[in-house]
Parts: structure tokens; sequence; C-alpha cells
């Protein structure tokens, strides 16, 4: 069985929470050119996933699966495969009552230094979580990642490589190969089961500084858009 690679946490202009430029159509095109097979679109508190979609990814040889990264309790977590609208943003353990043999609970850049990072919230619940993400923004000289490889290989949770991308140059930068055959549910498992391997590369510190630099220019932008539009 040859690996499927997959990028699992990517967001796109249809997200209602950042300021991205391009959309989900642009995005499978790029993910088709570069011979991904498996994506999932992972847009704040929203779900972009539609039938439409679904075919126009399986129609370029990519297998789409329903995706949202949800803010609860404050902080992110991603969820795939859900009835999101179940979804209690007030309390991760309401998350027990979703969790079935073909949905998947991953814990983003955990201990990232952010107000939304887990942090101790993934080790008091644990249990909620099949996976840890490993994402891109890293160099080798610092990486945040570092604990959170620690926290799965301790609790033998697999770890899965992710863009988290919200700009065009951080796509490709860190992926997964899963070893599942091409369709959600067997990619679902595979996940859960361990089945996934890693592929990334460190940044230098120049391009973290200008991917950051520029996600707190869109998202002040973004404010003073939203805020034009409350006063109106």
């Amino acid at each position: 069985m040859i690996p499927l690679k997959a990028d699992l946490h990517i967001h796109t202009a249809e997200d209602p929470e950042d300021l991205i430029l391009y959309s989900a159509t642009e995005l499978i095109d790029r993910a088709a050119s570069l011979g991904y097979q498996v994506l999932s679109i992972t847009n704040h508190n929203s779900s972009v996933y539609s039938a439409y979609l679904r075919s126009y990814a399986a129609e370029r040889g990519i297998v789409l699966i329903p995706g949202m990264e949800a803010t609860i309790e404050g902080r992110h977590i991603l969820l795939y495969n859900m009835d999101f609208s179940r979804v209690d943003r007030g309390s991760i353990q309401g998350l027990r009552s979703l969790k079935r043999p073909d949905t998947l609970i991953i814990a983003p850049h955990p201990f990232f230094p952010s107000t939304v990072a887990l942090g101790r919230r993934l080790v008091e619940n644990m249990e909620i979580f099949d996976a840890v993400e490993l994402c891109h923004l890293y160099t080798k000289y610092f990486d945040f990642n570092t604990k959170a490889q620690r926290f799965a290989e301790t609790r033998g949770l697999p770890l899965v490589g992710t863009s988290d991308a919200h700009q065009r140059v951080q796509f490709h930068t860190t992926y997964s190969l899963i070893e599942a055959e091409p369709h959600p549910e067997a990619i679902i498992d595979a996940v859960r089961q361990g089945r996934v391997s890693v592929v990334t590369r460190p940044l230098t510190l120049p391009r973290v500084l200008a991917i950051t630099g520029k996600m707190a220019w869109r998202n002040e932008i973004l404010q003073r858009i939203q805020t034009w539009r409350r006063i109106r």
C-alpha cells in the first residue's frame, strides 16, 4: 500500500475568522499539482465541506474529509467527520458524546505560546484526543512542537504533520503520509491506529517572522473591517 500524502489542517478564504487570499477550490487545485491525495479544510468554527467540493476534489484525485477547527473553552481543537452543529463550545468534555469510530479529534499546536493553544487542557482531557499535531511553524533554533512530540510519545498518541496554512507559502512545508485506502473512514482509522508518518523541515527564522508578521497584519485588517461593518 502506497502511503497517501495528506494535510489535515488548512484554512481558506471561506474562513469567517481570518483574512485568507485563496479559496477552497484554489487550494484543492494547488494540492493536486503537488501530489496530495487527502485534504481537510478546517476553517475556524465553520465547515466549508460540501458535496460540490467533495466532487471537485475527487475529480483531482483527492479525498476531502469534513473538518473544522473549533474554539472550545477558548482553545482550538481540530474535529473531523462529525456533526459540527452539535459541538458545545463551552465544554471539551462535551466532545465525548460526538466521538465514534469514524470521527477524529486532533490537538493542534498544543504547546505553542498562544492563548488558543490547549496547553494543560490537553493533559486534563487526554482521553478525548486521537492524535497530536506537529505544526509547520518552527526553526532549527526554536521549536514549540518538542513538548507535543514528547507528550504524544509518552501517551502513545499518533503525531500528525500539518501546515495549518493561512498563507500560500505555508502550504507544503509539513504534511503527513497515511497508510490507508483512499476513503475517509479508512484514512481516519489509519490515523487513529498510528499508521501515519510526518514529513517536515524547519523554516528559516526570516521566513517564520515573515509569516507571523503577515498574519498579524491581516488580523488587524480583518478587525478593522469587522468594526466598520458593525458601526454602519
